[in-house]
């Protein structure tokens, strides 16, 4: 007798694991747009199943699929390159004791198509930014967790913010932390990780939250500048994180996988209220090819998502260095743009399909620094180019450590958004 019920009880098991994908019911958030996120939603997902996601691609819904290599989650950000192209979903249960069930697709109605990259548009509209290198080397360089907490804590966010508003910028871009490995922001993944309690390289006060705040009374959207690879001037982080120090280099998929677990967990803490990334040195020869190749399980397209997770209308880009405005990742939203002078301008709005024309420089001696490189003309002159094309911009300028942005940086940045509102108004 128990035998038997044992024999019922394990025949049961291997029924149900293998009619599990049966009942499923599939549908997709969002709609086959590039540069957006397309997302496969299970009405009657199982608590605790876990499942092997493939994503297939073919030119017609019922037609030979080739699988995507490295795309395994229920999200996908569609390329330009599957313009015209069906996707399929294929998700396959797996039951605890290992026997994968019968696998359930879905695939989109209509092809991917283009529409340059909704997700731009109010960049576009935005025009002009400032960003701020809000950093522990900047404002606190000898100091410890004591000097740069009592940084992070007397910075003046509505000063910062009404500063921003009468400098005419539509959208901030903000230095969560760079090389140092201190954070305005806390981060339990961090911590975790570094083996630190809170409040050591990750601030107590949550700055960016109580920013935001300020920001958005005013109409000012917010993105975050972070190095895309973990700080290579702390030797603590670099151990625990397994990285490099003293310079960037190629990523292991250890390191790549905590950081993007440092990633999403900012990501899906401020979701919607933030509007995009600047991941800096993702340069060539090495970086940029290792994270783009898409046998490894965590690569750009695990990172991109990780930046996405809590708003997935987010915009992301990576940096390559000073160079000609150009994309060097397909995933890129926007031209990362960086450049020491004000010579380049667009030829249209896109570096190429779906990807945003963005320069980003300095009104400082250098990055960070307070100064005048520029005279104003100059950069009126320049801007009235760029926006005529509809390029955006962004300024670095200089702020002492209670936010009050330098006088003359604000001068010149709303001298331009004086040109940007002229040149919006078709003048």
């Amino acid at each position: 007798m128990k035998n038997s019920i044992i024999f019922v009880f394990l025949s049961c098991s291997i029924f149900c694991s293998f009619t599990l994908g049966k009942n499923r019911e599939l549908s997709f958030n969002g709609k086959p747009i590039a540069k957006t996120v397309l997302q496969v939603v299970d009405k009657n997902r199982d608590s605790g199943i876990k499942y092997d996601i493939i994503w297939s691609i073919s030119d017609a819904s019922n037609g030979n699929w080739a699988d995507l290599p490295g795309i395994h989650s229920r999200e996908i950000v569609l390329l330009t390159s599957y313009a015209g192209k069906y996707l399929k979903c294929t998700m396959i249960p797996i039951v605890k004791s290992g026997i994968k069930a019968e696998p359930v697709s879905i695939t989109t109605e209509t092809p991917v198509v283009i529409k340059g990259n909704p997700n731009t548009d109010w960049f576009k509209n935005a025009g002009m930014g400032v960003m701020l290198h809000f950093l522990k080397d900047v404002f606190a360089k000898d100091g410890g967790s004591k000097e740069y907490n009592d940084i992070v804590n007397g910075f003046d966010v509505e000063l910062f913010a009404q500063n921003c508003k009468e400098a005419g910028a539509g959208f901030v871009m903000f230095a969560l932390g760079q090389n140092d490995g201190y954070y305005c922001s806390p981060n339990a993944a961090f911590d975790s990780i570094v083996g630190v309690p809170a409040g050591q390289l990750c601030s107590t006060r949550d700055l960016p939250a109580d920013l935001f705040k300020a920001l958005n009374k005013r109409g000012i959207k917010m993105m975050f500048y972070l190095p895309g690879n973990p700080p290579i001037r702390n030797e603590l982080v670099d151990k625990k994180f397994q990285y490099t120090y003293g310079k960037d280099t190629p990523t292991s998929q250890f390191t790549q996988a905590c950081w993007e677990s440092v990633i999403r967990e900012w990501s899906l803490r401020y979701g919607k209220k933030l509007s995009g990334w600047w991941f800096d040195g993702m340069y060539r020869g090495g970086i940029i090819e290792t994270r783009s190749d898409m046998s490894l399980a965590h690569n750009i397209s695990t990172h991109t998502l990780a930046a996405k997770a809590g708003n997935f209308n987010s915009l992301v880009t990576y940096n390559y260095g000073v160079n000609k405005i150009q994309s060097d990742s397909p995933y890129d939203d926007y031209s990362a743009g960086e450049e020491g002078r004000i010579v380049q301008v667009p030829q249209s709005r896109w570096v190429e399909d779906g990807v945003q024309w963005f320069l980003f420089t300095y009104l400082g001696k250098s990055w960070s620094k307070d100064g005048k490189r520029f005279e104003t003309i100059e950069l009126e002159q320049w801007a009235d180019k760029v926006f005529a094309k509809g390029g955006v911009i962004c300024f670095d300028v200089h702020a002492d450590k209670s936010g009050a942005i330098l006088p003359e940086h604000i001068s010149q940045a709303r001298a331009v958004r004086k040109i940007f509102e002229k040149v919006t108004r078709g003048e």
